[in-house]
Formats: structure tokens, sequence, C-alpha cells
């Protein structure tokens, strides 16, 4: 349904609630750097393509979140993608503004063609055609049937993955793909003085920027509607500026102290003390921005409330538009380009500042991400919102307006 957002190609982030224990908890199935991958692979080159492909971790990351709290069988979840892969997928205004967004990327590459151009037209597809997906759909029967590992541990899906990613100049392995693990963490919480406690998710996502911007923020309501948007904008530079400090913390250690800064009440107050209603600033470094960080893009969000309360808010990427613009012939998987969520060394942007060495590329470190699937509970454990984004960038901020 939104090919060029998400898929199997790609990875997501979830926080997960259980109303009967109270439990919350995140799931990072966000992509890894191959072990091949180093630093400087992007220098003066364009991060596209099958060599942009970092190890894709969508069934994976389901697996593990239907292991831990699935009712239904494994091969039941799958029965109704299958039937659209198969019956077609009527395209919607959206897809197709989006198609012909791309219409010269999508001719160039063979492997997009296949699914994307209308055979009895010629022509991309329009709204209200119907689009077909049978290679998908033989996949995910096949891993229906017999689960993950037919892709991540030597099994023939993971064997033709790889064999297509390679071909294309990637450098995904089947060694990539068997010691791809997802993590368990506690979320992020911000509590709220009506009672009211706010559940995100962890690094490399950006849960603690938008806790750091509701921590600034809740004190500082005004019914001046200009004062507010100034207050907001202000705090969203604050926000950001900190961030390009942030990476992958379980290979960035030394960002636990700007981490946990941002999530200090006492901290907040201070950033809230250089908030001054009658100016802004054109200096960066005001903002705590001394480097910059890559701009990720695209995104789907789905949040599911359950009659007995259990509640979950997942957020699915691909990265950028249709992922690297290349596709697994012998699987149908469209592959994300979430390389290009890392920074490159000696990369300087139009405003003069440094790419962030916090995210530099390391073999099996996950990108830094915007993405902050949230649930808001009462006093009482009763779920009162569950929000989340697509949009790239901008997905922090417009969850946080929520």
């Amino acid at each position: 349904m939104l090919p060029h957002s998400m898929g199997v190609g790609g990875g997501f982030v979830a926080t997960i609630y259980c109303k009967e224990t109270g439990k919350i908890e995140t799931l990072i199935a966000r992509e890894t750097a191959p072990a091949a991958s180093d630093e400087k692979m992007f220098i003066n080159k364009k991060i596209t393509g099958a060599l942009a492909v970092a190890i894709p971790s969508e069934i994976y990351g389901y697996w593990c979140l239907h292991a831990k709290y699935g009712k239904l069988p494994w091969k039941v979840l799958f029965e109704p993608t299958i039937e659209l892969c198969f019956e077609g997928i009527k395209v919607s205004k959206y897809l197709a503004d989006i198609l012909k967004l791309y219409c010269d990327r999508i001719r160039r590459e063979p492997s997009m063609v296949e699914i994307f151009i209308n055979p009895n037209t010629d022509e991309l597809y329009k709204e209200g055609e119907i689009m077909y997906r049978p290679k998908l759909g033989e996949t995910l029967k096949i891993v229906a049937e017999e689960g993950p590992g037919v892709i991540y541990n030597g099994g023939r899906i993971g064997k033709k993955l790889v064999q297509d990613i390679q071909e294309m100049g990637g450098i995904v392995t089947e060694s990539d793909l068997r010691n791809y693990e997802v993590r368990w963490e506690d979320t992020v919480k911000v509590k709220f003085n009506h009672g009211y406690t706010l559940h995100t998710t962890p690094l490399p996502t950006s849960g603690v920027v938008l806790a750091f911007i509701l921590n600034i923020m809740e004190p500082m309501y005004t019914k001046n509607e200009s004062v507010f948007w100034h207050r907001m904008i202000e705090t969203f530079k604050h926000a950001y500026g900190h961030r390009t400090l942030l990476g992958d913390i379980h290979f960035e250690p030394h960002v636990s102290e700007t981490y946990e800064n941002m999530l200090d009440p006492s901290f907040a107050a201070k950033s809230r003390e250089l908030i001054l209603d009658d100016r802004t600033y054109n200096d960066f470094a005001h903002y705590g921005a001394n480097f910059t960080n890559e701009e990720d893009r695209g995104t789907a969000n789905i949040a599911i409330l359950a009659p007995n309360g259990d509640a979950i808010a997942v957020t699915s990427t691909v990265n950028s538009h249709f992922g690297s613009k290349v596709r697994s012939r012998q699987t149908g998987i469209i592959l994300n380009d979430e390389m290009d969520d890392f920074s490159t060394p000696g990369v300087i942007n139009a405003y003069g500042i440094p790419s962030s060495p916090s995210n530099y590329i390391k073999p099996g470190k996950r990108p830094l991400s915007s993405t902050c699937p949230s649930i808001v509970l009462d006093q009482n454990g009763n779920v009162k919102l569950m929000v989340g984004g697509a949009g790239g960038s901008r997905i922090t901020t417009s969850v946080a307006q929520v």
C-alpha cells in the first residue's frame, strides 16, 4: 500500500503497552550498517543504489514482536498482504503523485520498471489502476510458512536477497543477515503536571528530542498565538541543536551525557531561560549546534488500541521515497537506503557546519532517526494518546505539536 515509504526491505521501531501488566517497552528493529562498511565509504560519492542498503530488519523485528506478544499464528498475519500482492492493489492518488515525482528514476532502473510501469499502457501506474506485486507475494508466502530463518539464517530467500544486492553493488552479506539483532529497551518517559506520562523511544530514535521539547514547552504555554509559536520554534532550534551531538549510544557511549541532559528537567529549564519573546539568533552555537546531521525523509506510522486496553505505536521506513531506488528482482523486495542517515566525515553543509562524528558509520551501528512512536498514559494506566508520524526530519516536531 505504501511501497515508497516502508516495507520488508526496511526496518521499524515500536512502543508497546500491555494494560494487564502495566508493562511498556520499545522494540528497536532499525537497520544496521553492514560489516564491510566504514565511515569513509561515501566520501565524494552519492549515497544511493545498492551500496546505500543497510541490513533489512523488518521481518526479523516482526518475528520478535510476535514471539513476545502475538496471539494469532504467524502465517495468518501475512494472508491479507499476500492476497493484495496477487489480486492487486488499487493505486491511491498519493502513490500516483509520488510515482510521477520519481518517473525518471523509476524508468532508469529495470527492477523498478517491473512493478511501477503498467504493462498495458507502458506508463506509470495512475490513480485507480490496479498494481500487482507477485514476486513479493511469493516471498511472503515462503516467510509465512517457514519463518524468518528463510531470510536471516542462511535460507533461500536470504541467499537470493544478498545475491541481488551484491550484483547491484551493495555490501550486505548472508553473515550480516545472520548476525542481525533487535534491541528491547525501556521507554523514554516524560511526566506532565496533569498526571499524564509520555512513553517514547530511546536512541538512536528522537524520543529524547521529543522529551526535551515537551519539558521546555510545558510551562511556556500562552494564549498569545504569535508568542506561543515563537517559543515553540525557538524550542525546536534548541532541541535540534543538541540532537547534532547524538548517535547510537551502544557505539558512541560519550553521547550519554547529552542524552541524560536532554531528559533532565533542570537542563530544560536552563534552555528555557535562553528563549526570549522579543528575539531570535543567527548563531547556531547559541542553540547548541556545533555539528549537523543528515536529513531523513520518508516513513509510515500506525497506532493501534486493542479492546482490552493494550496499545502499540509503530513507525516503519525504507528512509527515502522508494529507499535506495533499487529492488531485489528475485524476491520482489524494495531496498532501503538507510546508510544515507549516517553522517560522512568532511561534509560541510551550506551554513559551514561540519557533519556529526557521533553519527559516523560503524559496522553494526544504527543511524540516528527522527522517528518517535509514542504512547501517553493517564495515572490509572489508561491510554490517552498514541502518536507517531511520517515526514523525515519533521516527524519529531510534528509529534511535539500534537
